[in-house]
Parts: structure tokens; sequence; C-alpha cells
């Protein structure tokens, strides 16, 4: 192999996991955090001290938010306005043609209408 076919490939390398790599690490930070906050809201319930308001307050972060149907409602503008976005780059591009591009935009599209039905159907319900 030679110098020019490995400086290709590592650059193919490195551009595909540079992203995986800072998710990667997000992941890592987020995981630390909890993990410390647990170890010590443990210790401090086997020492039975007090604990301060302010970490009982960040405790709450922890817990899980309930999805809600205007949760759905917003996903699903957001990848329908993708799909816009992808249509409207496809036609510039291609001198106001829709070519192939505005099929791989209809897949969040699709996605960000079914969304959108589901969560207007859900928040009648309620």
């Amino acid at each position: 192999m030679d110098w020019d076919s490995a400086t290709g490939l590592l650059a193919v390398i490195l551009a595909l996991g540079m992203p995986v790599f800072i998710v990667g690490i997000i992941f890592l930070f987020m995981y630390r955090s909890n993990a410390e906050k647990q170890k010590t809201l443990r210790m401090a319930i086997e020492k039975s001290d007090s604990l301060p308001p302010e970490f009982l307050d960040s405790l709450k972060s922890l817990q899980k938010k309930p999805r809600t149907s205007a949760n759905d409602v917003r996903a699903g503008l957001i990848l329908i306005a993708i799909a816009l976005g992808l249509v409207a780059l496809d036609a510039v591009t291609h001198s106001y043609m829709i070519g192939t591009l505005a099929g791989v935009a209809a897949i969040p599209g699709f996605i960000g209408i079914a969304l959108l039905i589901l969560g207007i159907v859900g928040s009648r319900k309620q």
C-alpha cells in the first residue's frame, strides 16, 4: 500500500469515526455524572446525613420525563422541515428540477407526517 492510499483510508476512517467518538464522549460524561450522583446519595443514606435541598433538586434531572403528544407534534414538524429543506436544496442545485435527493427526503418527511398524526390523535384523546 502506498502513502497516498493510506492517507485516503485514514481520512475516511477519521471522517466517519469522529462523530461516533464525540457522541461516545458525551455519553461517557453523562454516565459518569449520574454514577457520581448515585454514589453520593448512597453514601449519604448510609451515614444518614441530611441532604441539601439543591442536591435533591438535581436528582429530579435523573428522572425521565413522560412522553406527551406535544413531543410527537414537535418531532414531526422538525422532520417535515428537514424533508422540505432537502427538497429545496435538491431543487436549487438541479436548476429547479426535483431529482434523487427528493426521494431521500421522503423518508424523514413520511416519518414526520406519521408523528404529526400521532401527536394530533394523542392530544384529542386527552
